[in-house]
């Protein structure tokens, strides 16, 4: 196991590079490269990271397109959001009966494998691991209906503005329960009450500006060769007195009462944001960050505003939106010219517009670096998210299932991928942005974020599951059987079709297995697969009779996935 690691290191440090033509490292402008992919592979490398993993129907696609026309497909197509379809399955109608988490992780699995909005619900899961909540925390346990009504605003404004994602993730019952910002009372001192700061602190920590002040390019501003802070105690605790005087929606027909701070005797209307209750809300003046002062005498939710606007205008929020987006979809180590070219776009989207996601995520997909870095950096890349490894690895076989209802283990997908959606063990997600493991990703300071769920011990369970899904969890496998309901079974026929031998023929058809090793390559690591893994899986493959085409199949299919190749996304 420790050389496994030691491997999965090495590769997100050196990238496992391949000799770069001078030619390709010839650029005069970060958006100068080929409008459309020139390679199967090239197309691979697109969906792997505006998407949950490429389909040979997907690469063809956009092979015979271009990237610019794939975004704008991508940014037209709607939401295809999750309460409806959870709502759908268990047979609810009304508007505040209870949900299950497990219907919301299943609608998380249908959409991220099947919907037509992939690029959409790629950059809403990047934006549930920035703006996070979690049904391990506060609140939200087993709160499906919650939780699946705040994913849904994570999709609505995935592609659209990040000033109005703020405020209606600012104003979601399930991040008022989550980060206490839920009947948050104003300060009084007879009652020894102060107001909560815990959504005042993570509001500008870890949802806008951060903890020092930034250049646009990402690099911390220096004075005297010391960071500034964005913002010290006195903040917080005065952006706290913002956020007080908000409490749940009361639904129709329900028992509604004027004041339910003392007690709450209806249930929390959970789709619609909370609302103001002024008797709570602070009304003295507030000094913010930067010299910004909030006058006093107003209402809560024209200084929530305010505040809002003060915080998505502050330099920061570009350089650090851009760069964790950079982080979840392309690599982890951008560097600072391409975070300044994406922050350039977040702060004006060529028409004016401030935080413009539609256009940042196209900024960040047609950068020369997401297209090129591969060949012209040894630091690029990113380790996979242990759930992007296994919807990539379905995708990329025609994974299907007869029943939307998730297997047990997919319900407690956490148990092998140390991950599962809206379940981060804190608010700082699964793994902290600046994470680096040491060894030899320290000494030139690079980070691996992902590093810090991928355990001895997970690594192990990742590789077992890949086991279990190639070498059982096939159409007409051994789990192919109506008693395991819910089942997702990957396709192989046409695989094992391919590489059978003729009629007659003790030997698969002249060149079927480098094709084979070809076409996995492009599905799984861009076409791109070293000559040493290459001929590591072709004496595996020589060393299985011809006659068995699945083992082939299975084996090569086994050996990519569970290679440092295919856990550094390139």
């Amino acid at each position: 196991m420790t050389a496994l690691l030691r491997a999965l290191l090495i590769c997100a440090a050196i990238g496992l590079s391949l000799p770069v033509a001078a030619a390709d490292l010839i650029f005069r402008d970060g958006y100068e490269f080929a409008a459309r992919p020139s390679t199967r592979g090239e197309a691979s490398r697109f969906l792997t990271q505006a998407t949950f993993g490429p389909s040979d129907a997907d690469i063809d696609a956009l092979a015979a397109s271009s990237y610019d026309a794939w975004i704008a497909a991508q940014v037209a197509q709607p939401p295809s959001y999750f309460l409806p379809y959870m709502r759908s399955q268990a047979g609810i109608t009304d508007p505040l009966q209870p949900i299950p988490f497990a219907e919301f992780l299943q609608a998380w699995f249908v959409r991220v494998l099947s919907a037509p909005d992939q690029l959409r619900q790629r950059v809403a899961f990047a934006l549930s691991e920035i703006l996070v909540v979690s049904e391990r925390g506060n609140g939200l346990d087993n709160d499906g209906l919650a939780l699946g009504a705040y994913y849904d605003i994570l999709l609505r404004h995935a592609l659209g503005n990040y000033r109005d994602l703020l405020e209606d993730v600012t104003l979601s019952p399930a991040m008022g329960r989550y980060l206490s910002m839920y009947r948050n009372r104003k300060p009084d001192a007879a009652n020894n009450i102060q107001a909560d700061e815990n959504y005042a602190r993570e509001v500008m920590q870890l949802f806008s500006i951060g903890l020092v002040k930034l250049n646009r390019d990402g690099t911390p501003v220096l004075v005297n060769g010391q960071t500034v802070p964005t913002y010290d105690g006195d903040v917080v605790r005065n952006l706290a007195r913002v956020f007080t005087g908000w409490a749940c929606h009361c639904g129709t027909g329900q028992q509604c009462v004027p004041d339910p701070f003392p007690v709450e005797p209806f249930t929390c209307s959970t789709e619609h944001e909370m609302v103001p209750y002024e008797a709570y809300h602070d009304r003295d003046q507030k000094r913010l960050f930067d010299g910004v002062v909030l006058p006093a005498g107003s209402d809560a939710r024209p200084e929530l505003e305010r505040a809002l606007d003060a915080l998505f205008q502050h330099p920061n929020v570009a350089p650090f939106v851009s760069r964790q987006l950079i982080q979840r979809l392309v690599t982890s180590n951008p560097s600072p010219a391409y975070v300044d070219r994406v922050a350039a776009v977040f702060e004006n989207d060529g028409h004016g517009v401030r935080g413009n996601l539609a256009a940042t995520v196209s900024a960040i997909l047609r950068d020369r670096e997401a297209r090129e870095g591969q060949r012209s950096s040894t630091s690029f890349g990113k380790v996979r998210e242990p759930l992007l490894r296994l919807t990539a690895l379905w995708r990329a076989f025609d994974v299907v299932w007869d029943h939307d209802p998730l297997f047990p283990d997919d319900r407690d997908i956490h148990e092998s991928h140390n991950q599962a959606p809206l379940r981060s063990p804190s608010v700082f997600n699964f793994f902290a942005p600046a994470y680096s493991p040491g060894g030899v990703l320290a000494a030139p300071g690079l980070v691996a974020p992902e590093m810090q769920i991928v355990t001895a011990n997970f690594a192990i369970r990742l590789a077992n599951d890949v086991s279990g899904r190639v070498f059982w969890s096939y159409r007409g496998g051994p789990m192919d059987d109506p008693q395991f309901v819910g089942v997702r079974l990957v396709q192989l026929a046409r695989w094992e079709q391919s590489i059978r031998p003729a009629a007659g023929s003790s030997q698969a058809p002249a060149g079927a297995l480098d094709r084979l090793l070809d076409r996995s390559a492009e599905l799984l690591l861009g076409g791109r697969i070293s000559p040493a893994l290459r001929s590591r899986i072709r004496a595996r493959l020589d060393a299985l009779p011809a006659d068995e085409p699945l083992r082939r199949v299975q084996n090569a299919i086994y050996l990519i996935a569970t290679s440092p190749e295919f856990a550094v996304q390139r």
